[in-house]
């Protein structure tokens, strides 16, 4: 198998490592602009590209889009032409505009796309959807989302104001760059109805994109929820909490804590040990979409998937923008 990573930031590394970990030894890499590699943290052997057209003519299997965000859908879209499957970084895109160049791609026998929001593959977060499939929480009343990281210390060997995360027009700011949130929400409890988001840029970070945003909505399912995010905490905040018939849940990602309360006892919960690392979840989500694809099936993050939570996500940016309900 040949793989080609499209992007060698920090996440391009990350995947150029593991598909090596995977035992994928035939890889490539585009980087665009004129620095070579860093040849201490990637494995030897490589070809580097300078241009995409050129590398995806050397048909490679799986194509990794790992550049910023406003450049990924039409690094998905060359990739697909070129016949190879995809894993695209989240979010797929930053714009509609686009987006109907998709849809011949939305059938099955066409080249697979992944999405990579491998937050799914989280224990913490697939022990809660074993509950709700058990019927150990029942009804589900509402859902409270609290996520916090401050951008500054994502990469500290570079300036945060010139990071993709930071600029607006490259995709960036925090509904986009940590679109996670409203992916696992999606699975886990369903599509929202309609938007509701305040916020804006409202800290004193050097950024031309959103750093807050405080989200409302209620799901097709009937459950509410709310969500906040920020780039201005420090230590990180990662934590749900779900009030429902049965039962409480809460998961808190730093402490690596996932419980199920009744009455304030605890009646189940998942404790990942001290040594577990987060790239267990990239390494297991490109392994899974390896054997999916090899298989035939269907991909744990489809591109439909990519999509519906693209669309929920630039619905919230229009409503941070015109403080207004936005329906989907």
């Amino acid at each position: 198998m040949k793989a080609l990573v499209v992007g060698l930031g920090s996440i391009g590394v990350r995947h150029l490592n593991n598909l090596h970990t995977l035992g994928i030894c035939e890889l490539g890499v585009v980087r665009s602009r004129n620095l070579p590699p860093p040849m201490e943290i990637i494995p030897e052997g490589i070809t580097v590209f300078q241009d995409l057209d050129l590398a995806l003519s050397h048909k490679f299997d799986l194509v990794v889009v790992a550049n910023p965000t406003s450049l990924h859908l039409e690094t998905l879209i060359k990739a697909l032409k070129a016949g190879s499957h995809v894993y695209v970084e989240k979010p797929i895109a930053h714009e509609k505009r686009r987006l109907p160049e998709l849809a011949r791609y939305l059938t099955l026998n066409g080249p697979k796309v992944l999405v990579g929001c491998q937050l799914r593959m989280h224990p913490g977060l697939q022990k809660i959807e074993e509950w709700i499939k058990q019927d150990k929480l029942g009804k589900i009343y509402s859902v409270q989302v609290d996520l916090g990281e401050y951008l500054p210390d994502w990469h500290p060997w570079e300036d945060y104001r010139q990071s993709y995360a930071a600029r607006a027009d490259q995709g960036g700011g925090v509904v986009l760059t940590l679109i996670h949130e409203l992916d696992y929400l999606h699975w886990l409890f369903g599509k929202p109805k309609e938007v509701f988001a305040i916020g804006g840029h409202r800290t004193s970070l050097e950024i031309t994109a959103e750093d807050t945003a405080l989200i409302t909505f209620e799901t097709e399912r009937n459950i509410c929820v709310q969500l906040r995010m920020d780039y201005w905490r420090k230590p990180p905040v990662r934590h749900m909490n779900i009030v429902a018939e049965k039962a409480i849940v809460d998961w808190d990602y730093p402490a690596r804590r996932t419980t199920l309360k009744q009455n304030g006892q605890i009646l189940d919960e998942m404790k990942l040990p001290s040594t577990w690392d987060r790239n267990a979840l990239f390494l297991s989500m490109m392994g899974e979409f390896i054997e999916t694809f090899s298989r035939g099936s269907t991909p744990r993050v489809t591109l439909q998937d990519g999509i519906d939570v693209l669309n929920t996500a630039l619905a919230v940016k229009k409503s941070l923008q015109t403080h207004q309900k936005v329906a989907l």
